[in-house]
């Protein structure tokens, strides 16, 4: 075995996946130059082509491995589906709605698979090549990874729209006749935007280019006492916006200590020149972290900046193959099966948006699943829907409740006045917290927070209303 020998005790080696490539650089040249770092910068890719070859990775199809309770969370949404078929074809669900509850029934399955295939693979092989490959960063990612061992999940038309009928297969186990049709439709959507866009993106960069190529650093000061004024107080920009902005300018105007005047700022848009640009005026060069030196194509540059990852964010339709991603109800399991218990105080009788019964938890709700001599313990986060009642018994893997994307504490400040008026007679429900205004003296008058619902419960049915 090789042993690699150090004379500095102050050097040390991480084995380890790292992302401090970006800041190596920046020493390297404040240290050494940029002469010297593109040496040094020659020799570590020289290293990694090195250790890549000698590391021999290769992916066979026995390193796909697919997760052992795919099975089960794909009957699971497999039933959720025919019940929501029976209820629409009863009356009880709109068309509308069926088609929103079954695109998160099966996001949320997909989802839940995806958060499985990491663990999976460190129990079963933490040395497997496609692990090592889309976790470390180097290769892939895990959506790629996931339409290989889990499950592709929904799709979308030419047109964008979702197809509800989703891929139960994946491709290490081969998709059926109608599961490659519908995904035939994603693959030729992603081949023509990768086509079409991509001349689109050349041709912005090509046009930006051809306005700023005349825009060269060529003298030092043009003397002008114009700048731009920055303030962390104005309640536009926060402190750590404020500092980066800060950041390799050049004062247009000294700054006293203690004064709460704004700091005035050199910028390309108060020069005095008009065919070029002058260094104090474009401050540091984030190449080297020095003043941009005379002679730089600052504006070339920039036009190329702004082009070049246009080409690549028009390509991500053609990568994800059709895929479907979207912002859906993160789905909490059981770890086992057993009898729950939890508080009820903490807890408030209301219904989903979608009118079924459920709880809803303002604070941390701490949840016990009693199985046989094992108790498990599962934290459900603020703002969520709990879906199953007290000592009632579930079984592994069962959803026992639902966080909404994107939750956040409503901020009664913002308030939108708007009448709503109910063509039913019944009993109002509504799923979050309202504010009573007791300075309304004729009636009961309630604030309710945005997007939030009342449900009118009259016979089989029920109205939802949305204030917003």
């Amino acid at each position: 075995m090789e042993v690699l020998m150090v004379e500095r005790a102050d050097l040390v080696i991480h084995n380890k996946a790292t992302d401090a490539i970006k800041r190596l650089i920046s020493r390297l040249i404040d240290h050494f130059g940029m002469a010297y770092t593109s040496h040094i910068l020659d020799q570590v890719k020289t290293l990694g082509f090195h250790q890549a070859t000698a590391t021999t990775i290769s992916i066979g199809i026995d390193d796909l491995l697919t997760m052992p309770s795919k099975g089960w969370l794909v009957q699971d949404a497999e039933q959720q589906s025919l019940i929501l078929e029976k209820h629409h074809n009863y009356g009880n669900v709109h068309a509308k709605e069926k088609l929103r509850q079954s695109i998160e029934i099966w996001y949320a399955t997909r989802e839940y698979l995806r958060q499985q295939m990491n663990p999976n693979f460190m129990m079963a092989d933490p040395l497997n090549p496609v692990h090592i490959m889309s976790f470390s960063g180097a290769r892939g990612n895990a959506s790629q990874v996931h339409q290989l061992v889990g499950m592709r999940g929904l799709m979308s038309d030419p047109q964008g729209q979702m197809i509800d009928l989703p891929i139960q297969s994946n491709l290490r186990e081969g998709l059926s006749l109608t599961e490659y049709i519908i995904s035939c439709y994603g693959s030729r959507k992603g081949i023509v935007d990768a086509s079409v866009r991509t001349s689109d993106a050349g041709y912005l960069t090509r046009r930006l280019v051809e306005v700023v190529q005349h825009i060269v650093v060529r003298r030092t000061d043009c003397g002008t006492i114009r700048g731009i004024s920055v303030s962390p107080r104005n309640g536009m920009m926060t402190e750590r916006i404020f500092i980066q902005t800060l950041i390799g300018r050049v004062l247009a105007d000294d700054i006293y200590m203690g004064s709460p005047q704004p700091i005035y700022i050199r910028t390309p848009f108060t020069c005095r020149s008009t065919s070029w640009i002058f260094r104090l005026c474009y401050g540091r060069s984030s190449t080297h972290g020095d003043l941009v030196e005379l002679g730089e194509a600052v504006g070339i540059i920039a036009g190329q900046s702004i082009g070049e990852p246009g080409t690549q964010l028009t390509l991500r339709t053609f990568h994800t193959g059709g895929v479907f991603t979207g912002g859906t109800a993160e789905h909490i399991r059981a770890p086992s099966n057993g009898k729950i218990k939890f508080n009820e105080d903490l807890v408030h009788p209301t219904r989903t948006r979608h009118g079924h019964p459920a709880f809803l938890c303002y604070i941390d709700l701490f949840v016990t699943i009693e199985s046989q001599d094992i108790i498990h313990n599962v934290n459900i986060p603020p703002k969520s829907f709990f879906l199953v009642q007290n000592d009632q018994y579930v079984e592994s893997e069962q959803v026992i409740a639902k966080i909404r994307a994107g939750t956040s504490t409503f901020n009664f400040k913002e308030r939108v006045r708007k009448h709503i008026y109910s063509d039913l007679e019944g009993e109002m429900h509504w799923s979050t917290d309202v504010y009573h205004a007791p300075k309304y003296t004729y009636g009961n008058i309630h604030l309710l927070p945005k997007t939030s619902h009342l449900w009118i419960l009259s016979g089989w049915g029920g109205v939802c209303a949305d204030p917003v």
